[in-house]
């Protein structure tokens, strides 16, 4: 989520780290506190009867932003998904790398998060994985983009929504929380089944753009249940 000009400073090493971050301010006391915390790894998931979630797709990026954490690309309304019979509108893309969540325990080279809210404030992100292999086109197009550390560009020609659809609607499902500070628990995730590839350069040009990695550790997963939810056959 953005970040606001009088926002505590927070990063992703050193003292501000993750491991800090609940120390630097009260308002990021979940991040230590919090019970239902992200990323997982994905792991001990059980089959569910549930409904795949549906995309409803159809503008383009409106601007894009650079706030030193990570890159976003920032979607006016009409963008939506409906998951477990709720709709939630689509308010931007942005990158982590590494990425956050673990899939049985594998590590992946990247994730987008596909940030969603509902008219009452409640999240849903959809996570899409990345592993090194050919480029990928939703990377590059996020990367070409990007504007300076601390800049933000409207967007003439955004990208299309609907490119970041996977073929695949499965996916794991579980209650979890902002990946970054004040780390609101309440979040809906959905990590997409379908497992992407990303380049090395493009690794490299996506962490070059925050100064380093932009991953939070993987969180205990308690006693949540994380759900399985297969594609449409």
């Amino acid at each position: 989520m953005a970040s606001s000009p009088h926002e505590t400073q927070w990063g992703y090493s050193g003292s501000t780290g993750p491991d800090h971050w609940s120390c630097l301010s009260s308002d990021y006391r979940l991040c230590s506190e919090g019970v239902e915390q992200s990323p997982v790894d994905l792991a001990g998931y059980s089959l569910d009867g549930g409904e795949p979630v549906g995309f409803h797709y159809e503008g383009v990026a409106a601007q894009a932003r650079n706030n030193g954490h990570t890159v976003y690309l920032d979607f006016g309304p009409g963008n939506a998904i409906v998951a477990g019979g709720h709709r939630y509108e689509l308010a931007g893309v942005h990158s982590h790398s590494p990425g956050e969540h673990l899939l049985d325990g594998e590590s992946f080279a990247a994730e987008l998060h596909l940030v969603h809210q509902d008219d009452a404030g409640s999240l849903a992100v959809v996570g899409l994985l990345f592993r090194v292999g050919a480029p990928n086109a939703l990377v590059q197009t996020l990367l070409d983009a990007a504007p300076a550390t601390g800049a933000t560009v409207p967007l003439e020609q955004g990208a299309a929504a609907t490119q970041f659809v996977p073929a695949g609607l499965g996916y794991y499902g579980y209650d979890g929380s902002l990946t970054t500070p004040p780390c609101t628990e309440g979040v809906r995730w959905i990590v997409m089944q379908e497992v992407g590839t990303v380049s090395s350069e493009q690794v490299e040009r996506l962490q070059a753009l925050t100064g380093g990695p932009n991953n939070r550790p993987v969180q205990p997963i308690g006693g949540r249940a994380i759900i399985v939810v297969p594609g449409s056959p």
